[in-house]
């Protein structure tokens, strides 16, 4: 099994954003393509999920990430703002690998959805896995990005048996902490969140691919009962200067049905049921 999974994101100055993924999905000889946007208005739930199967992926050109899905109506570039971060490879056994790759932790960003021109700031990464979701040794996956006019920020958490951490402030690896869902520290550096918008909880198979129908069963148990609860919510970073940066975190915690008890605070663990 391979899966080549795109996120890319926006959101403008007033909070109103937009989340799209697009992944294609490989078992031995047969593969296929699906896609879901996700968006919201400022200051408001999200009010928009489709998912559809079909189209192309993202281009990768110079200076720039363009996607376009016509059944979902969808159209944006994210253009340079910060230079991407190297690819990594965040796992690797015998199986197989996990391949990350940040293509713009900070990008101007024009996107529109059916005819509505939304212009912001965002992100774009890429992710290839080649084993399977059921073999990761992740309880729990914290995953954000925070994005200010001067500043970006991106980290991954992983807690469980093989607990890891990556942060990278304006594109460069720096030791952080997290001590709860809303505040990240390393030397010189806080960022601080709100706790936002929750953009979707629950069940993968009822809230990302409840669209796919039947087709949904097809999915193996481990893609399938994963549970996330994701966020839009405002941040502040303070630098080493005592400089506030005011800009916008989307981040998300997504616990694997391995996991006897997620590794959440017990505020957290209730938002997840």
């Amino acid at each position: 099994m391979q899966i080549d999974k795109w996120y890319l994101d926006s959101v403008t100055a007033d909070g109103a954003g937009v989340v799209a993924y697009t992944a294609r999905v490989a078992f031995g000889p047969f593969a296929l393509r699906c896609s879901e946007v996700l968006a919201w208005p400022a200051e408001g739930p999200a009010t928009c999920s489709r998912l559809v199967f079909g189209g192309a992926p993202p281009v990768a050109a110079p200076g720039e990430v363009r996607w376009e899905q016509r059944a979902l109506q969808i159209e944006g570039r994210w253009l340079s703002g910060q230079n991407g971060i190297p690819s990594l490879v965040l796992y690797e056994q015998p199986a197989g690998q996990i391949r990350w790759t940040c293509l713009r932790p900070a990008a101007l960003t024009t996107v529109s959805i059916g005819g509505d021109r939304r212009d912001g700031l965002g992100y774009a990464e890429r992710l290839v896995l080649d084993i399977s979701p059921g073999r990761l040794p992740i309880g729990e996956l914290r995953w954000g990005r925070f994005i200010a006019a001067e500043h970006s920020c991106v980290w991954i958490r992983w807690l469980g048996p093989t607990g890891r951490n990556w942060c990278f402030h304006n594109g460069a690896p720096v030791d952080a902490a997290m001590p709860d869902l809303q505040l990240l520290t390393w030397p010189g550096h806080r960022l601080q969140l709100e706790p936002g918008i929750v953009l979707r909880r629950g069940r993968i198979a009822e809230t990302a691919f409840k669209g796919a129908g039947p087709l949904r069963w097809l999915l193996p148990g481990a893609v399938r009962n994963l549970e996330e609860i994701k966020w839009c919510s405002r941040g502040i970073l303070t630098d080493a200067d005592g400089r506030q940066h005011a800009g916008w975190a989307i981040h998300e915690v997504v616990v694997f049905p391995c996991a006897r008890e997620p590794a959440l605070p017990p505020r957290s663990r209730s938002r997840l049921r």
